[in-house]
């Protein structure tokens, strides 16, 4: 078993977009993937061997998940297998866009990922018009069982559940919205999952050495051999 090493969530960020870079993704993907991963750890909700299940499936070949269904209840969109590490964002703008009630995500890889993105969305000031209810965001645990995070409508975290009934295959995300009641346990409230991040804020997050030296690696492709023309470009800016 590798030990684990303590980083600050900063450097796990920073690692993670720069691994993303190397692997030839877009600016936007690249910072997208580096708060995901950050913040699924200060919130408890991922670990070293989920984080590298999503780098696995990470794929800058797939250029967005695919729409193929649009009913007045639900849309539903293949991920083609890519990591929910990026790209996700394309398929949850476009159901909050249409306030579709429900929103599912098939072969979508380590979909925890797209939790920290509904946060940020909808803590937006230009959000809050549109639907003032909660969000329910299903979807399976790293170790099988079914999982739920419950959002206010502000981007606040109220809770998360383990649902009584399966509801998500183990590659689905299924996103719906005004669910404020879950059917499951209640198994951290929000003022807890916060509070797990504020002491993250002060010690770090810990992840597996192995995982450190592979996100260290990746992050090397990233990186532009020197040539006299990169040095001239150096400098702020």
């Amino acid at each position: 078993m590798s030990e684990l090493v303590q980083i600050s969530a900063n450097e796990l960020k920073f690692l993670v977009k720069r691994s993303v870079e190397g692997l030839g993704f877009s600016p936007g993907d690249q910072l997208s993937a580096g708060i995901k991963a950050a913040a699924a750890f200060q919130l408890g909700l991922a670990n070293s061997r989920l984080l590298g299940k999503a780098l696995d499936a990470l794929n800058s070949l797939v250029s967005a998940p695919i729409l193929i269904s649009f009913s007045e209840q639900e849309m539903q969109f293949d991920a083609q297998g890519q990591s929910a590490l990026v790209q996700v964002e394309l398929a949850l703008g476009l159901a909050l866009a249409k306030a579709a009630p429900q929103l599912r995500i098939k072969r979508i890889v380590a979909p925890v990922f797209a939790v920290p993105c509904l946060m940020n969305w909808l803590s937006q000031p230009l959000s809050r018009p549109k639907v003032q209810q909660c969000y329910a965001l299903y979807f399976a645990h790293h170790s099988g069982a079914q999982r739920c995070v419950l959002i206010a409508a502000d981007g606040q975290l109220l809770g998360l559940y383990q649902p009584l009934r399966q509801v998500v295959a183990a590659d689905e995300l299924l996103l719906c919205m005004g669910q404020a009641d879950i059917e499951g346990v209640l198994i951290t409230d929000g003022a807890d999952l916060l509070g797990w991040r504020e002491r993250c804020l002060d010690q770090g997050v810990h992840l597996d050495a192995d995982l450190v030296g592979r996100l260290k690696q990746m992050m090397q492709a990233s990186l532009v051999p020197e040539t006299a023309a990169s040095r001239a470009g150096a400098g702020p800016g």
